[in-house]
Parts: structure tokens; C-alpha cells; sequence
């Protein structure tokens, strides 16, 4: 059986990135809104300004005649990785693996560019943003546009060397909302309900390289070991041959680039604020899902001894005879366009708001987010491919001549935030938060691609009130998580069956990884 990169590396695409990256790090990450994020994002109860069109459209009347606010947001990542290699490990009885005992980090951030050229590393990851809003005089109505991240995250390992880039050589995955007319109406004093309705870009882009370090894999590296010597070669080479190139567990065998973009996604936001005393307050807000097709290109680079391998294997009796079976191995890259079925999860929140004393607020969260809309992925190909072709009979029925099933298997989370804010004077309020984010990612679908466990997410900042008209706030997040992978017990990661094709880079090795993100936030409002 043999089924190529394209396939085995789109595999790795959907088992852990394209569902993976966003798992609860994504989340109200990259939204950045100073007050949200000092408060750990504990403010579905609370006033956030014009991002409240995310957090809670109910709370747009709080703003009061027209404002504008512009932001800016900038954000370091540390993805680390170590790969250990347990006792007794090896394939086939191959125990050379340049990965093992090394270690991987990236700190380069990559953003998706529509229009711009698509995946670009940038030198640092810094974005400007802006929104704003009008209440006419004497009206229950307040109105709303924003421009805002709900998804913004990518990374470049460029380093040849890096043992990362097996699952993940460049990722961006991002979702910018640039359109988001809202209301928020106040019912009563009481009162307040709103509805914003976002239009947004979403992009998934991926390249890596593959290698698949497997029993097959090694069952062909013995064969060239054994067949591939000399004299042997020239006697059974019209039978079988093996020897037109190196096929092992540890050679890399190709380099995938994946690009699918959709510019219009629709979603919608419903909210809720009830404030029946000066000292209470109780909001909630659900977010919708999009149900979207993603649609881009694809690209396979092969390498010289891939293609070698197969073209001596098939001009062999041996390999002529399964000829139906195989392609013949003769190209050096594949390329057409692709597309992916996937649903951007629904959220819900709810909190309270409490100020026992003057000076003090204490704000707290619950929420819940939709991830087993992630079981599964469908990536569609715009004609027959071979690798496909061969896929469908050994996949159990998740591959066609056209398509490619990717099982996901992701769970539902329910997360919590606590925050408060002490006000200093009648201008100037410090902020602090935490909130526990557990991981939508089971344990046996851990990977490299998207290194996210259980997290914890720290929030600090402040707001000042520069004049009647103009606040100044800033925020600041630390999110960290780690989580260590042994071998064989995830099956997108490092399982060694003679089953597991797709797709185990790191098959057999102990994997620890953890990301660190450093974010920060500022943020200017004023009327106009």
C-alpha cells in the first residue's frame, strides 16, 4: 500500500491545525480589548466599549453620542518542542533519527495577507484597528462597526534543520471580521438587548514538510538495504526494483503548501444586560457558527528520491503487475486547487458584575464553546488524483476519488474567568484577571502542528481618562501551556502501527511541547 504526501500531509493538515490552532487559544485572544484582556476576558456582564459588538452587543448603550476608538495590538509567541527517544525505540530496527533528543522553538510570527501574497512572515506581529459608534441624542438605540480578530495567529519555523517542520514549516490561521453592523436598544433602565452581525475573512495556509517514519517506510528501507547490493541489483532489478532511490522512515519525502481563503463569512452575535441595582450586573451572549468552504490551491514538491523509487519500482515485472495500484512516480510536483468543509464554533457566555465598595469591581465568567463541531473535516480536490484513488481502499471509507475525510474527534469545553478593577481616583482604574481555558484537543490528538493543552491565560492593565471626552486604556496577556506526549498515544503525533499512516512524523518518540504568548493592547476612544 502506498499512499503519498499529499494525502498523508493534508491528513496532518486537518488532524491538527486547521482544528487544533484555534482550540481555546484563539478565543478572545486576539480581539484586543485593553479592559477584556487585563480582565481575562471576565466582561460579559461588563462595558468593553465598541468591542462590545463581540462580547456582548447589549452593552453598545453604554456609549453615549459618537465615538471612535482605535486600537492597536501586538503579540509575541514562544512555541517550543522536544522530541526524546524512550528506550528500546526504533522502526524496523532503524534508530538513526536526526529528530531524537533535539529540540524545536519559533518565535517568528506569519500573518495570512488577502490580496498581499497570502502566508508572509513579519518581522514583528503588530495590527491596527478601529470601529465606531452613534447614539443619536434622546434615542434607545445605539449603532456599531468594528474591525476585529476573533482568530489572528501564525508562526514560521524557517530553519532547514528545525525538527518542527515536520508538522508545520509556516501556519497562519485567522479570521478578521472588517464589517460588523450592530445595535444595541435599552429596553428600560434596566435593561439592555443587542445583535451584531459580523462579515468576516477567513484563511487557513499551511507548509511543511513530510516524512513518514513508519513500518512500512522501514520495511522498504530494509529492502533497499538488502536488494540494493551491488550485483544483486542487476540480477533481480527486472523482477523488483527498490533501488531507484531511498525511501526511510527518517528521509524527508516531500514539501506541502496548502492555501484556502474564504472572504465572506457570515456570523451573528445576540446579547443581553440586566442591571437592576448600581452594584449588580448580569450579562449573557451567544455567537453563532459559520458554516463555511473554504477554497484555495494546493502544492506538492516531491523529492528526487520519491520520485526515483517509484519510477524504477514501476518498471520493474513486479511493479508493473500492481501498476493499477501505484502511481508511476514521474512528477516532481502536483498542483490544483483544493477546498475544505469547516465550521467556525458557536460560543455562549455568561457573568455577573459586582461593586460591594466604592472603589472596588469584581467581574466573573462562565463559558462554553462548540468544538464537537470539529469531528470532522472534508478536504475536496478539483479532479481524480491517483493518491486518492489508492487512499479510498484503505481508509475505511474516509477517502473518494476527490475527497478526503479527516476524522477529528474534538470535544466541547466549558472555561472559566475572574477579574477586578480598583479605581484609584474618579480617572484612573487598575485591572487584573485569570482565567483557567481547558484544552478542546483530547490527549490522543495531541500534536506539534497545534501544541495546546489545558492553558491559563493572566491579564493586567489600566484605564485613564484623559478629558471628558477621551480614555486611554491598556492591556496585557500572559497565556502558557505544556503538555508532554508520550509515545504511541496520540495517533496525529507519534504512534507506531502498521496502520498509522497518517499521519505520525514523530512515531515512536516522546513529545513535550508548550507556547507562550505574550500580548499587549492599547487602545484610544473619543467622541467626534
Amino acid at each position: 500500500m502506498r499512499i503519498s504526501p499529499l494525502a498523508l500531509a493534508l491528513a496532518g493538515l486537518g488532524a491538527g491545525w486547521a482544528g487544533g490552532v484555534q482550540a481555546q487559544l484563539a478565543n478572545d485572544l486576539t480581539i484586543g480589548n485593553p479592559k477584556a484582556m487585563a480582565m481575562a476576558n471576565a466582561v460579559t456582564a461588563d462595558s468593553t466599549g465598541i468591542d462590545a459588538v463581540h462580547y456582548n452587543p447589549a452593552a453598545l448603550t453604554k456609549l453615549k453620542g459618537r465615538q471612535t476608538t482605535v486600537k492597536m495590538i501586538a503579540g509575541v509567541m514562544d512555541i517550543r518542542a522536544e522530541f526524546d527517544a524512550p528506550d528500546g525505540y526504533n522502526v524496523m530496527g532503524f534508530t538513526d533519527d536526526p529528530v531524537a533528543n533535539s529540540s524545536s522553538r519559533t518565535l517568528t510570527p506569519a500573518m495570512y495577507l488577502p490580496g498581499m501574497g497570502g502566508m508572509t512572515d513579519m518581522p514583528l506581529l503588530v495590527a491596527p484597528l478601529a470601529g465606531l459608534s452613534i447614539n443619536p441624542p434622546g434615542s434607545k438605540f445605539t449603532f456599531a462597526t468594528n474591525v476585529y480578530a476573533p482568530m489572528a495567529l501564525g508562526y514560521s519555523r524557517d530553519s532547514d534543520s528545525d525538527p518542527g517542520r515536520y508538522q508545520g514549516r509556516e501556519v497562519a490561521i485567522q479570521r478578521i471580521t472588517y464589517f460588523s453592523p450592530s445595535v444595541g436598544y435599552q429596553v428600560n433602565d434596566e435593561l439592555s438587548v443587542g445583535l451584531s452581525v459580523g462579515f468576516s475573512h477567513q484563511a487557513l495556509a499551511l507548509n511543511e514538510d513530510f516524512r513518514n517514519p513508519s513500518m512500512l517506510t522501514g520495511l522498504v528501507g530494509l529492502l533497499n538495504k538488502v536488494l540494493c547490493e551491488p550485483g544483486l541489483e542487476d540480477i533481480i532489478g527486472t523482477l523488483i526494483n527498490v533501488c531507484g532511490g531511498r525511501i526511510g522512515p527518517y528521509d524527508t519525502l516531500a514539501n506541502i503548501d496548502l492555501d484556502l481563503q474564504q472572504s465572506l463569512s457570515p456570523t451573528w452575535n445576540i446579547g443581553v444586560l440586566w442591571e437592576p441595582t448600581d452594584w449588580f450586573a448580569w450579562g449573557a451572549t451567544y455567537q453563532s457558527e459559520a458554516r463555511m468552504h473554504l477554497q484555495g490551491k494546493y502544492r506538492v514538491d516531491y523529492s528526487k528520491d520519491w520520485q526515483g523509487f517509484w519510477t524504477g519500482f514501476q518498471g520493474a515485472i513486479f511493479g508493473q503487475i500492481l501498476s493499477p495500484l501505484f502511481p508511476y512516480g514521474n512528477v516532481d510536483e502536483e498542483v490544483g486547487n483544493a477546498s475544505m468543509t469547516m465550521t467556525y464554533p458557536d460560543n455562549f457566555s455568561t457573568g455577573i458584575k459586582i461593586r460591594p465598595f466604592d472603589r472596588w469591581q469584581f467581574n466573573a465568567d462562565l463559558k462554553w464553546s462548540g468544538y464537537s463541531d470539529w469531528n470532522e473535516f472534508e478536504i475536496e480536490f478539483d479532479r481524480e488524483l491517483d493518491v486518492l484513488r489508492i487512499a479510498k481502499n484503505f481508509s475505511g471509507g474516509n477517502a473518494t476519488a476527490t475527497t478526503l475525510t479527516l476524522d477529528r474527534g474534538y470535544r466541547d469545553t466549558w472555561s472559566w474567568a475572574v477579574g477586578a478593577q480598583y479605581d484609584v481616583t474618579d480617572r484612573l482604574a487598575l485591572r487584573a484577571g485569570y482565567e483557567w481555558r481547558p484544552s478542546a484537543i483530547p490527549g490522543n490528538k495531541a500534536d506539534v502542528l497545534a501544541p495546546i493543552g489545558d492553558a491559563q491565560l493572566y491579564g493586567l492593565g489600566l484605564g485613564y481618562r484623559w478629558d471628558k471626552d477621551t480614555n486611554i486604556d491598556i492591556g496585557f496577556n500572559y497565556f502558557v501551556t505544556s503538555q508532554t506526549t508520550r509515545a504511541n498515544t496520540s495517533c496525529n503525533l507519534n504512534c507506531t502501527g502498521i496502520d498509522n499512516l497518517v499521519y505520525n512524523p514523530y512515531a515512536g518518540q516522546d513529545v513535550t511541547t508548550s507556547v507562550k504568548a505574550y500580548i499587549l493592547a492599547m487602545t484610544y476612544t473619543t467622541t467626534f
